[in-house]
Order: structure tokens, then C-alpha cells, then sequence
């Protein structure tokens, strides 16, 4: 009796485990930073999610804490070619890439100004 409530026990925490999100992590490849003042910095983190695919998220990081301006996935086909250009000017950041399909505007926490373009 004593040994079902153990092998039961064992089979919910195995359970508990399989469905925790912190086991299927990606691999972390790089954090850069692509914008930065005294009141924020705009980031981007790079993942491996497979054999063949990555993961971009950018980020708006300020003194209130991080919030995921947006996120693309890749592949191997589009990892050796410069994916993103980035230019910067005042409080405006401009990216571009094909991976967007039209254009979008964000504006951060602080102000800055963050054009998402596909030309």
C-alpha cells in the first residue's frame, strides 16, 4: 500500500516536471544591444529553437523592468545574410527587414520611437 502512494506520488511529480515551460528552453545564442541612453535600451536576445531555426526577440529594457517590443522566427536560410539593418537618429529607431510584412510603428515607455519596415 505504501509503495502505490510513493510510485503515485513519483508519477504526479513526473507529470508536474514534463509540463513545466523551463524544460523545453531554447538555447540561448546572444543578447545585443541596439539602441541605448540614460533611460533605456532597446535589446535583442537570439535562441536556437532546432536544428535549422532561430528565435529573435527585441526588447525595450528601462528602470520599470522589460517588455517584448516583438519577436521573429528563422531559418538557415535567412541567418547568413544581414537579416535586420538598423539605424538610429534622435528618438527614433529604424529597422529593417523582409521578415516584416508591411510596416508598423512602436512607441516604448519612454518615448522612443521604433519603426518596423520591410524596405
Amino acid at each position: 500500500m505504501i509503495m502505490k502512494k510513493h510510485l503515485y506520488l513519483l508519477g504526479l511529480c513526473a507529470l508536474f516536471l514534463h509540463s513545466c515551460s523551463f524544460l523545453e528552453q531554447s538555447d540561448f545564442m546572444e543578447t545585443k544591444i541596439i539602441s541605448s541612453n540614460l533611460n533605456e535600451k532597446i535589446i535583442y536576445k537570439y535562441y536556437q529553437t532546432g536544428i535549422h531555426d532561430y528565435k529573435v526577440d527585441f526588447y525595450s529594457v528601462d528602470h520599470l523592468g522589460s517588455i517584448k517590443l516583438f519577436e521573429h522566427d528563422i531559418n538557415d536560410v535567412l541567418l547568413p545574410s544581414n537579416t535586420y539593418h538598423i539605424s538610429e537618429s534622435n528618438d527614433e529607431l529604424v529597422i529593417k527587414t523582409k521578415l516584416f510584412p508591411e510596416a508598423r510603428k512602436l512607441v516604448t515607455r519612454s518615448g522612443k520611437s521604433i519603426i518596423l519596415t520591410n524596405r
